[in-house]
């Protein structure tokens, strides 16, 4: 693969979403238009109830894929999967209305799923220095979609998503599929993220050099192995990069 900063690294590794992607306002109101269409199957449904049930119905079958979507291929389904449990608390099931706010929540989603401001400048500065990869922890299917709506995998040469492993991030496999992809070792790649659990981690247990992108100013935690290094927005990437390479004893 490339060389980059004197031939010291050669691959830079990304995450997605809340690292190249910001999503969190389409979220939000993509879940409001769907709460809209079930609401206007069932006018006694409170909108903010429905909402926040939703969320929690969400993370649980988020937080164990496999258990709960990883059998269903596109994104609708797994949507309509969601709603239609969150629905049962209230004894109310219609295959259609489900799907159809599935569906009026991934189409909100995909046509609002936009890069920060910081990614293309950046991205279009490394193309010839590294071997780029996104990973990406969900389904296939969705994760694929949202990067080709924001026009990204034109600047890479590898996307990886955790649902086509038997684990995501921090898993190493997903880590080590994309070292294999740019044919470096470990200690020529560093892996960007927001997350210091799936991202951080997954790097350092995979050897890779881990960079905190931490947009929203949060504290680390002292429970997790600190990052490598910890950046506020991709602006700072290149700088930290080349400082960090000249202190590295490889």
């Amino acid at each position: 693969c490339g060389m980059g900063l004197n031939g010291r690294l050669k691959a830079l590794f990304f995450d997605l979403d809340g690292t190249l992607v910001e999503d969190g306002d389409s979220i939000q109101q993509a879940l409001t238009i769907a709460c809209q269409v079930l609401q206007s199957r069932w006018p006694e449904l409170d909108i903010n109830e429905l909402a926040i049930c939703y969320r929690q119905v969400s993370d649980m079958a988020w937080g164990d894929y496999d258990q709960h979507l990883r059998h269903l291929v596109a994104p609708e389904a797994m949507l309509a999967a969601i709603w239609r449990t969150t629905l049962s608390r209230w004894q109310l099931h219609d295959p259609l209305i489900e799907r159809n706010a599935a569906e009026a929540y991934w189409q909100h989603r995909l046509n609002h799923c936009r890069p920060y401001s910081d990614v293309f400048p950046l991205l279009q500065s490394l193309a010839n220095q590294f071997h780029l990869c996104l990973l990406t922890n969900g389904a296939p299917a969705m994760q694929r979609a949202k990067a080709d709506a924001t026009g990204l995998p034109s600047f890479f040469h590898h996307i990886f998503v955790g649902g086509e492993f038997a684990r995501g991030k921090p898993d190493v496999a997903i880590f080590e599929a994309a070292l294999a992809a740019a044919q470096c070792s470990p200690w020529q790649a560093a892996h960007i993220g927001d997350s210091l659990v799936h991202d951080i981690a997954g790097a350092r247990n995979a050897g890779i050099l881990s960079i905190w992108l931490n947009r929203k100013g949060l504290s680390s935690s002292e429970a997790l192995p600190p990052p490598d290094c910890e950046i506020e927005t991709l602006h700072d990437l290149l700088p930290s990069l080349e400082r960090f390479s000249a202190s590295r004893q490889y």
